[in-house]
């Protein structure tokens, strides 16, 4: 059984990759690795040569989250900077440590001393694990440095920016040099609801309180002693274009020119430039064409995708066989695409769109109330309800528009429920834009929902349906915001990228549902 939360002591840097492969099924959670060569005295024998350049620990840190990136996905990996700021000699970690893993095999004695002596917060039940599988080859070898004396230096007040949605690698790389090159204060500036409108999938992004509680965690973990600034920005530059007292400032390599921008601005105010520290991010070591190249919260949110977002809520009010999947979406999502992959799947698809054709038809129910309501201009050469001159008219008028749903909605539930019924299917999904609307996910066991920017369907409106923009907007304008379908759904899919990749997020999606769905019988077994 794995442990919750680890300390990995680690030796020789070099082998950090062997090393995090053979511990990364030991913790579940969070792993700590402390560099103990950062560590101020030795401890018993249990100790190596002590590197004291900000260049060396930096390349160190990067090496690490490098390798964790490729090992430890499932884990909230975080290098301590302890003894590589202010000379700190002893651990001190937010989360009690159930094991301390070593990379090299020491002594009792020298171990006893080092927990002692050396870790402040672990658990009455922790355990020790020691490897010795690994080589020590070249552990003591010191890389030439060849870093400037400006990369050398530290400063008194750093700042960075960022939105830091689902705090990953490569925000953590960032976020150890800014407290690693800073002396006293940091300032860490965090996107606002308003600057996150433009980012890839932006409504699946965490809210700012749970950013900035994640980023205070962090940063506060890994160097408790510096002082810390989070706030709020609603612009690209914050505080860092009006505080004199600044004085560095992290960037990633692909944020470069941002940050010259910066000092451009301050340059204007007559307040001193700030000295520009540029990081390379990590790339991303399993990335699909549609990903981006270097690890990132877009790539991140992607990887949602077809997952279970917010948890199934169990409704005593609809019977639990067959398990019903709201399908929802808005205009030119690619909703229809989605059903077509969970047909072949296995699921019964109930076509709101083909039930509401149904009901529209000479002799049916809802021919005559529409003629009456809505005048006989409605009705085609043909004789049926003509859906365009219909749609010319509830689309331009949202009192006629809901008119028409008043009518509609409940004969279309009537008929959807009587398939349900009799459905042998054990999973039927109603595939129906209106589903929110209406408030057919009462009827549903989930929501799921396929999202597209606004941006996209407009130009797929124009391509397929041959609309103007004009009237894709008003069209996309009637319904409900990618968010608020986002906020209802416990599963979301985006048919942006190339088919494949969508295909992929229906079959992730299936695939759990399965095992949910093997989980509520195993369950009922038991209560049996």
């Amino acid at each position: 059984m794995s442990s919750k939360t680890g300390l990995l002591v680690i030796t020789n840097p070099k082998q950090i990759g062997l090393v995090l492969s053979s511990v990364q099924q030991k913790v579940s959670k969070i792993l700590y690795i402390q560099l103990l060569n950062a560590l101020s005295d030795s401890a018993s024998g249990v100790h190596t040569k002590i590197f004291s350049s900000i260049p060396k620990y930096s390349k160190e840190i990067n090496g690490i989250y490098t390798q964790a990136a490729r090992h430890c996905k499932h884990l909230d990996v975080r290098v301590l900077l302890s003894g590589m700021k202010h000379n700190l000699t002893k651990i001190k970690t937010q989360n009690p440590i159930d094991i301390v893993i070593f990379d090299k095999v020491f002594s009792q004695t020298e171990i006893d001393s080092f927990l002692s002596g050396k870790i402040s917060t672990l658990t009455n039940n922790y355990k020790i694990l020691t490897l010795n599988n690994t080589s020590e080859q070249n552990s003591e070898e010191l890389v030439p440095e060849v870093s400037s004396e400006e990369e050398k230096r530290t400063f008194k007040h750093g700042v960075i920016g960022g939105t830091f949605d689902r705090l990953h690698i490569a925000h953590k790389l960032l976020l150890s040099e800014l407290a690693l090159r800073t002396d006293s204060k940091v300032t860490i500036g965090i996107t606002d609801e308003n600057m996150i409108q433009s980012k890839v999938l932006h409504e699946l992004i965490q809210d700012l309180s749970t950013r900035i509680e994640n980023v205070r965690n962090f940063i506060s973990d890994i160097c408790p002693d510096l002082q810390y600034d989070i706030v709020p920005i609603s612009d690209p530059f914050g505080p860092s274009i009006v505080d004199p007292t600044m004085d560095m400032l992290i960037v990633s390599r692909e944020t470069l020119r941002g940050g010259h921008k910066v000092n451009e601005v301050r340059d204007s105010k007559n307040l001193p430039k700030l000295y520009i520290h540029s990081v390379e991010l990590i790339d991303e070591p399993e990335r699909d064409p549609a990903e981006e190249v270097k690890i990132s919260s877009s790539t991140m949110r992607m990887r949602l995708l077809g997952t279970l977002l917010k948890p199934v809520e169990i409704n005593k009010n609809i019977p639990s066989k067959p398990y019903v999947i709201g399908l929802t979406g808005g205009i030119a999502s690619g909703k229809s695409g989605v059903s077509h992959w969970l047909q072949e799947l296995g699921g019964l698809i109930i076509d709101a769109d083909k039930i509401a054709h149904g009901i529209y038809k000479c002799g049916k129910p809802c021919y005559d109330l529409l003629i009456q309501k809505f005048g006989e201009d409605i009705v085609g050469k043909d004789g049926e309800i003509d859906r365009k001159k219909l749609g010319a008219i509830v689309f331009k008028d949202r009192n006629e528009l809901e008119k028409l749903n008043n009518t509609v909605w409940p004969e279309m539930l009537t008929e959807i429920l009587k398939i349900v019924r009799n459905a042998t299917e054990d999973v039927v999904v109603v595939d129906a834009a209106i589903l929110l609307q209406a408030e057919w996910q009462h009827y549903c066991h989930e929501v799921w929902t396929t999202l597209v920017p606004k941006e996209e369907a407009v130009k797929r409106l124009v391509e397929r349906n041959q609309l103007s923009e004009e009237q894709a907007l008003l069209r996309i304008q009637a319904q409900p915001t990618n968010s608020s379908y986002a906020a209802a759904a416990n599963v979301v899919f985006c048919t942006l990228w190339h088919k494949e990749y969508t295909r992929q997020q229906v079959q992730r999606a299936w695939n759990l549902l399965r095992e949910r769905m093997c989980e509520d019988v195993l369950a009922n077994c038991k209560n049996c």
